[in-house]
């Protein structure tokens, strides 16, 4: 095997570099731009470095298809034959291509097909596999479990495997020319301002390029060749519509308790608000929704604790019953059978702890219907909350309520969440009072809070 490393001021040039040293056959294992600053490389001048491999013909008789002679690099090909219409032999004129003068044109042109279905191609794959340049927010940790698996020991799909990570290196070195340095002086100069503010906020920094990305990409479709900056209003809607987007699809339906619902199960670390959030959901479905309401404590751990529920449960008049094991709790869900929800408050524990998670996994997995809540503090470090949102993705937990809204001023935490996360963001606690200081989601209000227009 031949490995080098290619540097070259642009990407075409780059590719033409490694189909002259390596030859047709050339795999590219990975791209970089380097001597980079600013945000993610976006803001000032950029050389690339592509590594790539070839073969020994020797090593290469294994084809995807038998009988097939080994042909040219499909997207070496492709790209390079697309970069010569477009290019002189001029060094000069190739910075200053249609790619660069227009990155709409460069998107459609990528977003064509025969980028990935040229003659002979070792295998079809459909066109969003590379072309996609915004990365959704969905089902990031899922990918990563993808990528821990086994790989197969079949030569032929190993050789797949490697076309398609070729194609993943090849879709960052799109956005990366779709961002090269002949566009940055038309970027809006506000969009800096709003990157700032988001990490103040204590976004993280992936949220933060997908945010960049998804707004560069929309406003290039929507201007068009319009060569007008963008103004300041219209930069902060445009970032307010993404973080929304990010959000939203984290509240759909997430307040809705069904009419088969029993239970709901509220667990969370020691300190968060678990008792208070209860009094308040407990009372809107009994002041609003007029249903019948008892409550449940295993929290026995913590005398004021249960007090604080029974003190909550007499305003209400509603029953109370105290469990310290599993077969009380089928007890008392067998005598308060007649209710229509029974809203059971746990206890306050360290959750990084297994012991902690499979005692509370006990009460939780009860065969009656439930909804089962999550409460974390937006006072907590993204971090610390992290810790738990993973050890409990296999739980039957799946909402969050997000307490102390009233006692921060930094919210990115909640965009965080929403964007890596699969839980529905379901409600956010803003004071003590009870019912009033409890709410749905509002991801409008939660991007304002987010990009400083609200305080």
């Amino acid at each position: 095997m031949k490995t080098k490393k290619i540097v070259a001021d642009t990407m075409p040039q780059a590719l033409k570099m490694v189909r002259q040293q390596l030859g047709d056959n050339a795999i590219i294992v990975n791209t970089r731009v380097i001597n980079t600053g600013g945000i993610f490389g976006f803001f000032t001048k950029q050389k690339y470095e592509v590594t790539a491999y070839t073969v020994e013909k020797e090593e290469t008789s294994i084809e995807l298809k038998p009988k097939v002679e080994p042909k040219e690099n499909p997207i070496i090909s492709v790209i390079e034959k697309k970069s010569q219409e477009v290019n002189s032999a001029d060094e000069q004129e190739k910075q200053n291509s249609v790619f660069h003068k227009n990155p709409q044109r460069l998107y459609q042109y990528y977003s064509q097909p025969e980028l990935i279905k040229e003659k002979n191609a070792p295998q079809e794959v459909k066109p969003e596999t590379i072309v996609s340049v915004e990365k959704a927010p969905e089902k990031v940790l899922s990918e990563t479990v993808r990528e821990k698996k086994t790989p197969q020991t079949s030569k032929s799909v190993v050789i797949e495997n490697q076309l398609l990570d070729e194609m993943k290196q090849m879709r960052k070195m799109m956005m990366t020319l779709m961002l090269g340095e002949k566009q940055v002086s038309n970027l809006p100069s506000g969009l800096l301002t709003h990157v700032n503010q988001l990490r103040k906020q204590g976004v993280n920094d992936e949220v933060i390029e997908y945010i960049v990305n998804s707004f560069i990409v929309s406003s290039l479709l929507k201007q068009g060749e319009s060569n007008h900056e963008m103004s300041e209003e219209l930069i902060k809607n445009e970032m307010i519509v993404i973080i929304e987007g990010i959000i939203n699809k984290r509240v759909s339906d997430s307040t809705t308790i069904n009419e088969s619902t029993r239970l709901i199960n509220v667990v969370g670390p020691t300190g968060v608000g678990k008792t208070t959030s209860i009094a308040k959901l407990a009372t809107v479905q009994v002041l609003r929704q007029k249903r019948r309401v008892a409550m449940i404590t295993t929290d026995v751990y913590r005398i004021a604790a249960v007090e604080q529920l029974k003190t909550y449960a007499g305003i209400l008049n509603v029953p109370i019953e105290v469990v310290k094991s599993v077969d009380e709790l089928g007890q008392a869900i067998e005598k308060l059978e007649h209710y229509d929800l029974i809203y059971m408050d746990t206890t306050g524990r360290n959750y990084k702890e297994v012991k902690y998670r499979e005692s509370i996994s006990e009460f939780i997995n009860h065969p009656q219907k439930s909804d089962n809540y999550l409460v974390l503090s937006l006072t907590t470090k993204f971090e610390d909350m992290e810790i738990l949102l993973v050890e409990f993705l296999d739980s039957p937990i799946k909402k969050l309520i997000l307490t102390k809204f009233d006692e921060t001023t930094t919210y990115g935490s909640i965009l965080n969440i929403a964007y890596k996360y699969p839980y529905q963001l379901a409600y956010i606690t803003n004071g003590q009072s009870v019912p009033e200081d409890i709410t749905v989601i509002d991801p409008s209000l939660i991007a304002r809070y987010l990009i400083g227009e609200e305080k």
